[in-house]
């Protein structure tokens, strides 16, 4: 059923929007012309952040009825997850312009702005962020390689000799029933040099992200499996076989641990090797089952709470327009909670950026925002980095200063 549910939602959406951009005869291509009210509080009498506050509003309120009655405030999706306003928080990105036709002070210590914005449809139907959120999760492509040491095998694991390792298998099946894309990882056996691979297998974060970022997976397992017949243990004949696995999910755009996992099983068999096997079978899926939730849960914190994403910018002329490019984002950029920067040197600049959303919604705002005196150019946009290049017009055309325009 909730398969079911995440197949149709889309397609809802999309006749929705369909239909609705049918019905607005003057609206732009692929848009439609929403006429909305925002209201803004003044505190302080400060009425400059009173209206900007109300714009935002009137923004948010034109894309929620833009995605009519299926995306609500408090419209419950799969798993009863609310998606609530912090998905309509990028509505910048989806109004690509708008009007104001009439504004002023209100009751009740409030500034209201009426507007007409034209909302984006083509970026609601296809946006891989928000639409993310409501089927349940961003499909990202796994790569799994596990070395692997079982019964009889001491002091050695074996992972060339074989094309996919029991430990593999196990992970491989679990995450595929869970509707992930996975990567086959005997190409990257051809094509990379045995001394990275055994790197990785060690733990060298760098080195496995590299590996998947070459059969472009975003996502890749290692870690290792082993399996032990316990002694002392009678059991008429049987052996006892015990397995245990430690793995490690690695972000291939930065080499980040996004999760660790381990786990234990027991078999029981009369022979001791094929009950290695099973053994370390059941404890891949244990432990595969525990990375899942994990991706899962760190999936709903992107959209929900604060994440970091890394962002590398070039094009700047000296430190001191860097920082203030960092400042644009951190008091200008809606979602963006903190701008860090990580480093400077030939001509790029690696930007740690805290928001709430995603990557993909950060590079869509950075494309569509007015940042003047920048101009922006997203030049690359993956699941947690974003590239751009920025250039300083005021430096050739004083006039482009002028932000009075600026959304």
């Amino acid at each position: 059923m909730k398969k079911i549910f995440s197949k149709l939602l889309p397609a809802a959406i999309f006749c929705l929007l369909a239909a609705t951009a049918m019905a607005q005869p003057g609206s732009m291509a692929g848009s439609t012309e929403i006429t909305v009210v925002g209201v803004g509080t003044i505190l302080a009498n400060d009425l400059a952040a009173a209206r900007d506050q109300a714009i935002e509003d009137a923004m948010r309120k034109a894309v929620q009825q833009a995605l009519g009655t299926y995306v609500k405030s408090e419209t419950l999706v799969e798993n009863f997850q609310l998606v609530d306003d912090r998905i309509l928080s990028w509505s910048a990105g989806y109004v690509r312009k708008y009007d104001i036709l009439k504004e002023g002070k209100a009751p009740m210590d409030s500034y209201e702005v009426e507007m007409r914005a034209a909302v984006n449809l083509s970026e609601l139907r296809n946006d891989d962020g928000a639409l993310a959120a409501l089927l349940e999760r961003e499909n990202p492509r796994v790569m799994v390689m596990i070395a692997e040491q079982n019964i009889g095998e001491t002091n050695r694991f074996y992972y060339f000799e074989v094309d996919l390792t029991a430990a593999e298998t196990a992970i491989i099946d679990v995450f595929r029933n869970k509707g992930f894309e996975v990567v086959d990882q005997t190409q990257a056996k051809e094509n990379q040099q045995r001394d990275v691979i055994l790197s990785a297998l060690e733990g060298n974060s760098k080195a496995a992200a590299a590996i998947a970022a070459a059969q472009q997976a975003e996502l890749i397992v290692t870690g290792k499996a082993v399996a032990k017949v316990a002694t002392g243990i009678n059991l008429g004949g049987m052996k006892s076989c015990q397995a245990n696995i430690t793995a490690r999910l690695i972000s291939a755009d930065d080499a980040k641990i996004i999760a660790t996992a381990s786990a234990n099983a027991p078999q029981a068999h009369i022979d001791e090797v094929t009950g290695g096997t099973l053994a370390i079978q059941k404890a891949a899926k244990k432990c595969a089952d525990e990375l899942v939730a994990k991706i899962t849960a760190a999936t709903q914190q992107k959209f929900y709470n604060q994440t970091t994403v890394n962002l590398r910018v070039q094009g700047y002329q000296d430190y001191r327009e860097l920082q203030k490019f960092a400042e644009i984002l951190k008091y200008y950029m809606r979602g963006v909670k903190g701008v860090f920067q990580r480093s400077s040197a030939g001509g790029y600049a690696n930007l740690d950026i805290k928001i709430i959303g995603s990557a993909q919604q950060l590079a869509r705002e950075l494309a569509n925002k007015n940042l003047a005196p920048f101009k922006v150019q997203v030049t690359n946009a993956t699941a947690n980095r974003v590239d751009v290049k920025i250039a300083n017009v005021s430096a050739t055309n004083p006039a482009a200063t002028d932000t009075s325009g600026a959304q």
